[in-house]
């Protein structure tokens, strides 16, 4: 990824007040993908498949969830999606609850190395968090994101 482009495009971020089970989560984000023409509706499913075939290990850190599926299971183009939920997402391990839910899509591995790491360098400030949290609406989340 280019210095100074978006991290994340305005139509791939969501925020939801809903309590949510980890898989309707999971939906969500994918739903942005899709929206976005990244995706095809299988892919969502395959998300949610491989939690319950492999466990939560989406659950990257704390509060952070990292969905994802195989390349050759609907995925259109790269892209990521971002959701955060004011009210926590329980997938019953370590690192819950989850209020950030990035969705992510790649035609093939590491394609998405460069957005990963700037997402890592902005994921690793300790109250980033609960600035997520604090957002209100989507312009104030898309500067956090893109800042």
């Amino acid at each position: 990824m280019v210095e100074g482009m978006e991290l994340f495009r305005k139509e791939a971020l969501h925020i939801e007040h809903s309590p949510q089970s980890w898989q309707d989560a999971i939906r969500v984000a994918g739903k942005l993908l899709l929206d976005l023409g990244s995706i095809e509706e299988s892919y969502i499913q395959a998300m949610i498949d491989a939690v319950v075939e492999l466990g939560p290990y989406i659950v990257i850190a704390p509060k952070i969830a990292l969905a994802h599926a195989a390349a050759q299971v609907g995925v259109l183009k790269n892209d990521m999606s971002l959701v955060v939920f004011k009210e926590p997402v329980l997938f019953n391990c370590k690192n819950d609850p989850v209020h950030l839910m990035i969705g992510i899509c790649a035609l093939e591995p590491g394609s998405h190395l460069e957005q990963l790491k700037k997402l890592a360098v902005l994921l690793e400030d300790e109250g980033v968090i609960d600035d997520f949290l604090a957002c209100e609406d989507l312009g104030q989340l898309y500067e956090l994101v893109n800042g």
